[in-house]
């Protein structure tokens, strides 16, 4: 006799993916379905983290990255293909779309930008777990100040050869930023001086790395972000660092260096304050105008993330290059359109860090100025400091 294939319709689907995790006692589906999980950097380690959250039936995944996938990646990434390459296409939009292939039941969102200045406050705010799948310290600390900000854990990843680390780092408990050696300090502080995203974010050097080390990492950081979606503080490894050496198998814990007293990573953010009238299409004026009402003070101000550079000039021409950019993405690209020397040394030489009523250009946008969708603004007001998100973007995380 003939056997029919049984027809599973969708409101099913969920329930039949997930089956056997639910054989598993402290397994909360529903919870697992509602949870937004943030995974920064897609490559070899995050395409595993987004290949595990995937199969794990995560109901909402957002993959951040400001990169395009290239051919020397296809060795260490399961999400991604030669076809990719070939289009130079972004690495987040590509892992997204694959991760739709792999799991129907989950909702994925792509961001194509830098860690440090495109994504806004409020997306992490909205996140369940935060996983950084990174190859540079001024991403991390980023990731660090930002998440700790709003009360949020994170879990970092790293992998070398066959080898590789995994840390929860948990407000109060442990933070990335304690950790820094001046060396790295030293490291990080160039790379904050230095205007164009792609040099910022370069590794010095190219770090080996392999498809098996990023599997075991990747697995680890996506078990862990499974304890915090299930709130499972007491099985949580943070305040712990595990190392693989994969070439001798080992398995290592050590303790995190204790917290320091002095840490900027350490601010927290007490209350948020949700404007639906403010989002990153307002203009300086705009915005001004609805925090002056709503504070009742025509003399406050926004404090910027990042500087906004109005004036370059050349060290020796005194020509002047007018970029209206936030520091963080001022490009060298964009300069050179401009340069009268190629070789000339260039310096800001008029730039912002404070939006009030005396900025000579309110007609721009605040995305403009460098404040991203869902950004929480730093307002200032007669010796009180603010939080205000731009609620108004709440309809900005569209996951599909």
């Amino acid at each position: 006799m003939k056997k029919t294939k049984k027809l599973i319709i969708s409101g099913e689907k969920d329930r039949v993916w997930d089956a056997t995790f639910q054989l598993m006692s402290w397994w909360d589906a529903e919870s697992v379905r509602k949870s937004s999980v943030m995974v920064v950097g897609a490559g070899a380690l995050g395409n595993e983290v987004l290949k595990n959250l995937a199969l794990m039936n995560i109901g909402h995944i957002l993959t951040v990255d400001f990169d395009t996938v290239e051919y020397a990646n296809l060795s260490r990434s399961v999400l991604f293909r030669e076809s990719d390459s070939d289009a130079r296409r972004n690495k987040c939009e590509v892992a997204a779309e694959r991760i739709r292939q792999l799991n129907p039941n989950v909702r994925v969102m792509a961001l194509h930008g830098d860690i440090m200045i495109d994504i806004g406050l409020g997306v992490f705010r909205r996140m369940d777990a935060i996983i950084g799948c990174l190859d540079n310290r001024l991403a991390r600390l980023m990731i660090n100040r930002q998440a700790f900000r709003i009360g949020k854990s994170w879990i970092d990843g790293a992998i070398e050869n066959l080898s590789g680390q995994m840390v929860v780092y948990k407000p109060g408990t442990s933070c990335y930023e304690c950790q820094l050696s001046d060396s790295e300090w030293a490291n990080i502080r160039e790379r904050m001086g230095c205007p164009d995203v792609a040099r910022r974010n370069y590794a010095a050097g190219k770090i080996p790395t392999t498809p098996i080390s990023a599997s075991i990492i990747g697995a680890l950081q996506v078990q862990e972000a499974l304890k915090l979606i299930h709130h499972n503080d007491k099985q949580s490894t943070a305040g712990e660092i595990f190392r693989l050496d994969g070439m001798h198998n080992l398995f290592m814990h050590y303790d995190v260096q204790a917290l320091k007293k002095e840490c900027d990573s350490h601010f927290q953010i007490a209350e948020v304050i949700e404007l639906p009238e403010l989002r990153h299409t307002s203009t300086v004026q705009e915005a001004l105008d609805i925090l002056c009402r709503h504070f009742d003070d025509e003399g406050l101000w926004i404090n910027l993330d990042h500087e906004f550079v109005i004036e370059v000039t050349g060290e020796d021409t005194g020509h002047k290059i007018y970029p209206m950019k936030a520091k963080p993405h001022l490009s060298d690209d964009i300069l050179d359109l401009q340069r009268i020397d190629p070789l000339e040394e260039l310096f800001i030489t008029k730039s912002v860090s404070v939006l009030d009523r005396s900025f000579p250009y309110p007609e721009l946008t605040l995305k403009a100025i460098g404040i991203p969708p869902l950004h929480i603004v730093s307002v200032e007001t007669k010796g009180d400091i603010h939080f205000a998100e731009l609620h108004g973007d709440k309809d900005f995380m569209k996951f599909t």
